[in-house]
């Protein structure tokens, strides 16, 4: 009995860890590259952007994410690439995520649109030497470590001008399988369901020194609910950004960044989760836009 209990829970735990395979982020809004390929040159810098996300703070295992953003327009702004690097790590789960993006801008007189596709490599690790079986001799219960590299595809769209931007994306094109198993061994096999996101947002001056920006982001994946992150910031002298967001069945969270000059900025957030098995979430990002000949960097862009 204690084997199949055993099974059960690190079968639950591998449906958590894939349904968080697509990472989420509270500051979404300024981290798009890592959902969106077709982000990828649409500040018209060349731009890095690190993060770092603690959720579930106390729970044992709890969900880690490490993302590393670059991308620079080329080609006279009529195409962008791009590079994201992602760590994900649940349990005695370990995600490592390499994303090459590229886009093709199409230049509209009241805005830019952006097509984007992305080669994505992803290494998977699941560490049984770190679970805590009651019996140590079980031929059920691999203790040892699997590895699994996957290949994919993403795609995206992304239309902005200076007050609004509006984008679709699918991270990964093909539904992956996952198939842990070792000879004598409990064998695990799932999907890596598809994800869908619809993003926007929008800048509303309100005077000369304060701005309304809302922005707002849905996921969707087959046979799960819609999730939606909303976030509303005021922008202050741009430079300060104080905001609120939302996620439905989730959590509520506080948000603030600040643009030290108009290349450098930093942020941090923090959710209060609706539930008491931990004690909210973290995420703090830094943020550098290195100005491109022809280009430069008028104001902060905090699109």
């Amino acid at each position: 009995m204690r084997k199949y209990i055993l099974i059960m829970g690190l079968l639950i735990c591998a449906d958590i860890m894939l349904a968080q395979q697509d990472e989420m982020y509270t500051q979404f809004f300024t981290n798009k590259l890592a959902v969106n390929p077709a982000y990828a040159g649409s500040k018209e810098t060349f731009n890095l952007l690190a993060l770092y996300r603690t959720q579930w703070v106390g729970m044992d295992g709890a969900p880690k994410t490490i993302s590393f953003t670059a991308h620079a327009p080329i080609m006279k702004n009529t195409s962008g690439i791009g590079v994201s690097l992602l760590q994900d790590k649940i349990g005695i789960f370990q995600n490592l995520i390499f994303n090459f993006a590229y886009t093709y801008r199409i230049i509209f007189p009241f805005g830019k649109l952006s097509l984007g596709l992305s080669g994505r490599i992803q290494h998977m690790e699941i560490d049984w030497t770190k679970t805590n079986p009651q019996t140590y001799f079980d031929n059920s219960i691999s203790f040892t470590k699997n590895n699994l590299f996957l290949p994919n595809f993403g795609a995206g769209t992304y239309f902005y001008n200076d007050n609004l931007y509006l984008g679709l994306a699918v991270p990964h094109l093909f539904n992956n399988k996952y198939k842990l198993h070792k000879e004598n061994s409990t064998q695990t096999e799932s999907n890596a369901e598809r994800h869908y996101f619809a993003m926007a947002g929008y800048m509303l001056p309100l005077t000369t020194d304060l701005a309304f920006k809302p922005a707002a982001q849905l996921k969707y994946v087959q046979n799960a609910p819609l999730e939606l992150d909303l976030n509303m910031s005021l922008i202050f002298y741009d430079t300060f950004v104080i905001g609120a967001s939302w996620r439905t069945k989730d959590s509520y969270s506080v948000v603030c960044q600040i643009w030290l000059d108009k290349n450098f900025a930093c942020g941090y957030s923090h959710d209060f989760t609706y539930t008491k098995i931990a004690h909210g979430s973290h995420e703090i990002f830094i943020s550098y836009d290195f100005a491109i000949k022809g280009f430069g960097v008028e104001n902060p862009r905090f699109f």
